[in-house]
Order: structure tokens, then C-alpha cells, then sequence
């Protein structure tokens, strides 16, 4: 029997109309029972009905009489809608048809399929929080404390699904030798245009989780913008270095690969399950130098008495550099949590602030686009704290060919082809 796909992207859009969250673990699931060709249909209609879900509604809404309508049936006019408007190889008639078959209430199925005639017919929105298809309240908030070409910029790139990136573990191999397994595994990749290890994946053969490169420890999956990150401490063999808030340990292992697994690093987080994952990927690329302790952040003095010649704080934060990937945080997340966060994030970075040596570095980041958890929580604890220096990390970031905005504080990383919204900045403990 031939598999519904279209039902099948139903039933997770219906969950995440509930939720506002998609589980990584169904999506699995139902990826697990397709072939090529249904992934690629499922992913992009997911994906982009989520991505659009602004703009969808405004084309949906445009065309009812009353706009309260069944969560049920908006969300199967999203899914028809999507594929009218952005799914070229889908024909009009089975967009309309197909949808029109999910609809269980009788008396829904007329307008559901009346709607769907007139859609294409409508002019496009002149707004740009629907041009982009982003959250009015978002976009507003953005521009508040950033500059229009910038707003612009991030949501661009968040209609674009990032492509996946690997992190070559320069201890075992190159990137020309990746590539060239890559292929011989039908993939296709290139060189990262930023950070010096990185490749890019333009299409997946064998699954990357199945690749020689991922279970021999010759590379590991971490986008371009976090590569960056332990780029900028300064990393030499010997050093001992905490990493605060590890899991599940991309930069953990990439600053041991940078210290030539020289030195020693300790990486903590709040849950012997977190610390685990960390573990797991240390020991997939042969990393000694790496152990882990169950530590809070916000009391790490009360676990820790050791110094630290770095420090590493990439903040839990509410993540809304991530929407590439994670488009539905765009959705789920409300401003009144930034501040929540910001508090949080300020008793982390004063705690491990103490376990920094003198002229040792703190590198602090986050994969956020807010004022308060970046430039907010920089500012207060420079103006609170007399022995610390910003380093100024613009000159090493060109290096790399990275673009962003400076606030005299960090460096906030615009996206690109490969990058996503990164904030960092590095502070020096002085005497």
C-alpha cells in the first residue's frame, strides 16, 4: 500500500498547532518508513508550512467570512495553501484535491476547497513581517535595537533551510580526506567558507549517521556559527579550559581537537543524562583530555574550587538564532522570557567569572537574537565588575569572513548561506 504521505505531515502539523513544538524523535519516525522521494516531500512541506505559517494565514484569512475556524481545518488550508503557492512540482488540481481529503468534517470539506480555487488569485502582502513570514511582534522587536538591513537579513536567511555542516577533527584527518569519503558514500560536499574545518554537505548519500566520518571519529555535524565560537579563546595545548554549560559537546570537543587533546578540559551541565552525550561524542573521536561533572551554572563556585585558564559560557537562552532549523521557536517563544533568561545568564557568568584565572579569557555566547541575553547581560556585568577588559573580536572574526554588528560589548554574527544569528563575546580577567 502506498504510503499518504500528505496524511502523514497532517497528523504532525495538527500536534504542532497544539504544541507549538516539533519533536525531532516523530519526525524520525515517519522519515524512517519513507524513500527518497516522500523524505524530501514530507520535509518540505513541514518544514514550510511552519517557515510560512504567517504568510499562510494572511492568504487563508483574506478569503473566509469568519476567520475562528477548527484548528484541524487551518491546518490542512496551510498544507494546500504551501504547496499551491511554493511547490512548483505539485499540480494545482492534486494540491486542492489532496487537501481536501484530510478534511474529516463534511461540512468543511466546501470551503476548504472553495478557498483553495481562490488563493493563488490574491495579491502579495506588502507587510514585510508577511513578505518574511515572522511574527509582527518579533520583527518589531527586533528593529528597536537593531538596524533595518540587518532585521531584514536574519529573516531572509530563516526562510532557507540551513544545509548541514561537519567539523573535521584536524587530529585524524583532513578536510580534502572527508570530501573525498563523502563522495565515495554518494554525498556531495564542499569546504565551509568560514571556519577552517568545516564541510558542507550539499546532499546526503548514506546517512551522515551511518558514514565512515561520523563512527570512525574523523569528523562531527556542527554548524558554521558555533565552529566559530572556540575559535576566539585563544586555545593552546596545556591549557585547562571549562566549558560551563557543555551538552551536548560540539564546542566541548572541538576546543580539545584545538588543544591537540593537550591540557585539560572539564565539561559540565545539569544532568548526568546531558553529561552522557558528552561523553558519548568524546569517546567517538578518541579525545582524552575531556571529563565531565554534574555542575548548575548559576552555583558552579559551590561545585568547583579549581581555576581555569579559559572559560567557556554558551548560554541556555531562548534560542531564537536557531530558527532556521527550528523555525517553530519563532512561535513558541514570548519577549517576557528573554528577561527570564537574562537573569539566569547573569548568575551564570558571574559564578564562573570566579574560577577564571588572572589574564584568563571568558568566552560567553548564545544563539539568540535579543538585547537583553547578548548586549544586556554583557553591559551589566562590565559595569558591575572592576577587573575585566572586552576583547575586541571584530579583526578575528573578518579573518574568517564573517559579517555582524559590533555593540561595543560581543559580535553578533549575521546568517548567510551557511552561517546562523550567533552572539559572542570575549572578556579578559585583569588585575
Amino acid at each position: 500500500m502506498k504510503t499518504n504521505v500528505r496524511l502523514l505531515a497532517y497528523r504532525l502539523l495538527r500536534k504542532y498547532e497544539k504544541e507549538k513544538f516539533i519533536n525531532r524523535e516523530d519526525v524520525d519516525s515517519v522519515l524512517s518508513v519513507l524513500n527518497d522521494k516522500d523524505r524530501r516531500f514530507f520535509k518540505e512541506l513541514v518544514w514550510g508550512v511552519v517557515r510560512k505559517e504567517e504568510l499562510l494565514d494572511w492568504y487563508i484569512n483574506r478569503l473566509l467570512k469568519k476567520t475562528d475556524i477548527p484548528p484541524a481545518v487551518r491546518v490542512a488550508l496551510r498544507m494546500g495553501a504551501y504547496q499551491l503557492l511554493f511547490m512548483d512540482s505539485v499540480p494545482d488540481y492534486a494540491a486542492v484535491s489532496e487537501t481536501v481529503k484530510l478534511v474529516k468534517n463534511t461540512s468543511f470539506k466546501g470551503l476548504v476547497n472553495a478557498v483553495l480555487r481562490k488563493l493563488k488569485v490574491l495579491p502579495e502582502p506588502e507587510d514585510i513581517h508577511l513578505i518574511y513570514s515572522h511574527p509582527r511582534w518579533i520583527v518589531d522587536y527586533w528593529m528597536s535595537f537593531l538596524p533595518k538591513e540587518a532585521v531584514l537579513r536574519i529573516m531572509k536567511w530563516n526562510q532557507e533551510p540551513l544545509p548541514v555542516t561537519l567539523r573535521v577533527n584536524p587530529l585524524t584527518t583532513t578536510r580534502e580526506e572527508v570530501v573525498r569519503i563523502l563522495s565515495s558514500e554518494r554525498s556531495t560536499a564542499t569546504h565551509g567558507k568560514h571556519a577552517p574545518f568545516s564541510v558542507v554537505v550539499k546532499k546526503v548519500g548514506t546517512p551522515l549517521n551511518n558514514s565512515i566520518v561520523i563512527t570512525k571519529g574523523l569528523a562531527s555535524v556542527q554548524g558554521e556559527s558555533s565552529q566559530l565560537v572556540p575559535l576566539l579563546m585563544d586555545l593552546k595545548p596545556g591549557l585547562k579550559v571549562l566549558d560551563a554549560c557543555a551538552a551536548p559537546g560540539g564546542k566541548t570537543t572541538a576546543i580539545a581537537e584545538l588543544m591537540r587533546d593537550e591540557g585539560e578540559i572539564l565539561a559540565t551541565d545539569v544532568t548526568t543524562e546531558r553529561l552522557l552525550l558528552v561523553e558519548k561524542h568524546a569517546k567517538r573521536l578518541k579525545l582524552s583530555s575531556i571529563k565531565t561533572k554534574l555542575v548548575d551554572a548559576e552555583r558552579a563556585t559551590e561545585y568547583i574550587q579549581t581555576k581555569f585558564d579559559r572559560v567557556l559560557l554558551d548560554a541556555p537562552c531562548s534560542s531564537l538564532g536557531t530558527a532556521r532549523n527550528h523555525p517553530e521557536v519563532l512561535r513558541r517563544m514570548k519577549k517576557e522570557e528573554f528577561k527570564r533568561f537574562a537573569e539566569r545568564q547573569s548568575r551564570m557568568i558571574s559564578q564562573v567569572w570566579e574560577l577564571l584565572v588572572e589574564r584568563g579569557i571568558l568566552l560567553y555566547s548564545t544563539c539568540t537574537v535579543t538585547w537583553e541575553e547578548n548586549t544586556g547581560v554583557v553591559k551589566e556585568f562590565v559595569d558591575r565588575t572592576k577587573n575585566v577588559e572586552i576583547i575586541d573580536v571584530r579583526e578575528e572574526l573578518r579573518r574568517y569572513d564573517v559579517e555582524g554588528i559590533w555593540d561595543g560589548y560581543g559580535f553578533l554574527i549575521l546568517p548567510d548561506e551557511t552561517l546562523t544569528p550567533f552572539y559572542i563575546s570575549a572578556l579578559r580577567k585583569i588585575g
